[in-house]
């Protein structure tokens, strides 16, 4: 007795399925094997963008785009940084060893004479505070300027390779060359700017312990809320400010043009995401500095250790010059491999913030469509 019963998803011989259409793929979509030549919107004929989509960016994809420059363009970012990190480390090993000679000096006094006079050195010692200040001082400031030129580089090639437009090596150096002054400029002046609103809270935090003479726990306590508001103001400053060097090379600006729209771009409620982001940044870009920083500060701890005990404390000055040395290399390989990681976060940071904001995904998306071949790719 047949009861007409078939297994779920089989139709009886002969027949065709009765509740079953055929499948049909959608417009744009690729055939197995084929070109994908048909009609339809070309964004999905791409899976994904090489750097970061072109719409609105999660955190975790700003910090993706932070990461995949190197699978991109390894070669390119890391060069750029060798070279500009490796002037400015020539200047920054220059003044260290000149901030280093009344330091040298003393000690090779100490080790001729331990019982001479304290005259000198308390000469010595203030000389070593002047010297080690401006040595800090022009490091700091080299450091920054060599950070501009990076993120001068690296904002056209991230673009660029979100988009599917890369930039040679030639336009990046030639880029470098044309907008470098300009953004080292802005750097300058976003550093003044910093300096100042640290500095004016903190000195009227000083200013009564200066007037009364006297340290109290109403004049400490001013010292510590002016320190304390200083901070605040620097980092207000240095946040509605950070996109700016990427505004002046992708919108072609001036100095006080790219200082106004950075303000722009971080105006309101924007700022605190801009903020955030570039905090949480910096934060994982200091943290693996200190890496592989550390790294070479053991490495040259300990060699300067074994230095002293095998010439039985004579040789301290070659001690000292081996641990400068190795510090300032572990200092310089750090830049030179996370300063990439930096500069496209924060291309990506102000690549979101225009999405965002100003729909400026419409424009990208134009442009890496043009970019396409015929095939789709």
């Amino acid at each position: 007795m047949s009861t007409g019963w078939t297994a779920p998803g089989a139709a009886a011989a002969g027949q065709q399925p009765q509740d079953e259409t055929p499948m049909v793929a959608p417009a744009g979509a690729i055939p197995p094997g084929g070109t994908g030549t048909q009609g339809g919107p070309r964004r999905e004929l791409v899976p994904s963008m090489p750097l970061f989509p072109l719409r609105p960016l999660g955190l975790g994809e700003v910090l993706g785009a932070a990461v995949r420059i190197y699978r991109l363009r390894a070669r390119s970012v890391l060069g750029v940084a060798a070279v500009v990190y490796g002037v400015a480390f020539v200047l920054i090993t220059i003044t260290t060893g000149a901030g280093m000679v009344p330091l040298i000096g003393d000690l090779q006094a100490v080790m001729q004479d331990p019982t001479g006079s304290s005259e000198p050195a308390a000469f010595g010692s203030a000389a070593d505070v002047v010297a080690t200040i401006v040595s800090s001082a022009i490091t700091f400031v080299l450091t920054i300027l060599a950070a501009a030129l990076v993120t001068v580089a690296l904002t056209k090639v991230a673009i660029g390779e979100a988009t599917g437009e890369p930039v040679t090596d030639a336009d990046m150096w030639a880029l470098m060359r044309r907008r470098g002054l300009a953004a080292v400029s802005v750097t300058l002046v976003i550093s003044l700017l910093s300096v100042i609103a640290f500095s004016v809270p903190t000195a009227l935090g000083v200013l009564p312990v200066v007037l009364l003479q006297e340290p109290t726990v109403l004049t400490i306590g001013a010292i510590l809320v002016g320190l304390l508001l200083g901070v605040l103001a620097m980092l207000y400053v240095w946040a509605r400010t950070v996109l700016a060097v990427p505004a002046l090379v992708i919108e072609e600006l001036g100095v006080l043009a790219a200082l106004r729209r950075g303000f722009a771009l971080t105006a309101g409620r924007r700022l605190w995401r801009v903020f955030g982001v570039a905090v949480l940044l910096y934060l994982l870009y200091m943290v693996a500095v200190q890496v592989i920083a550390g790294v070479f500060g053991t490495v040259a701890t300990v060699l300067y250790v074994v230095i002293l005990l095998a010439s039985g404390g004579q040789a301290i000055v070659l001690g000292v010059a081996v641990l400068t040395i190795l510090t300032m290399v572990g200092s310089f390989a750090a830049s030179v491999v996370l300063a990439p990681f930096l500069s496209a976060g924060y291309v990506a940071v102000y690549a979101d913030g225009r999405m965002r904001h100003e729909a400026w995904d419409v424009e990208l998306t134009r442009r890496a469509r043009a970019s396409w071949n015929p095939d789709g790719s």
